[in-house]
């Protein structure tokens, strides 16, 4: 009587396990930087960080029953959000300081090469203003840049919905 042999496990050989990962490398190498392209991110995340502060705007000015704006300075890359008095407002996360509530696009090493195309919000105004019910006094958009890669962010006129477009 002839012994049973040990019986095969399936799986696979050290072999084919390379030739995979080989496969998946190649691949990576090709597919991740045209994801990642350089300052695609960095605009990304400043659009991202524009419909924040809109909807953060038009939610205090819903909570303090006062008017809110975002004002654009596209010659200077930055904007901030006010009262109704023009006074910007103040965010306790960004530190000591009062009056604080501007992202500055050339400052922000986050947005390095980012660039405000446009803001319009009725009659060529760079304000976007919310009354004390969270509308819009205007709608309009705003448009970014980095490298030819461009987003509008839209802001409807009555119901103050905020959308965003790849141009």
């Amino acid at each position: 009587m002839t012994p049973n042999p040990t019986p095969r496990t399936a799986g696979y050989t050290l072999v084919e396990v390379l030739i995979i990962v080989a496969i998946l490398g190649i691949a990576a190498a090709i597919i991740v930087p045209h994801m990642l392209a350089a300052g695609t991110l960095g605009v990304q995340a400043a659009a991202r960080i524009i419909i924040s502060d809109i909807l953060f705007a038009q939610n205090d000015a819903i909570a303090q029953q006062r008017n809110r704006k975002v004002v654009f300075d596209p010659a200077n890359e930055r904007y901030s959000l006010t009262d109704e008095a023009d006074v910007i407002l103040s965010a306790n996360w960004k530190g000591g300081t009062t009056n604080n509530y501007t992202v500055d696009f050339i400052a922000d090493s986050r947005f390095q090469g980012v660039v405000i195309v446009s803001a319009n919000f009725g009659g060529g105004s760079p304000t976007l203003e919310f009354d004390a019910l969270g509308s819009p006094l205007n709608g309009g958009t705003v448009e970014i840049e980095f490298q030819g890669r461009r987003y509008r962010v839209t802001v409807a006129s009555f119901t103050g919905r905020v959308t965003v477009d790849l141009l």
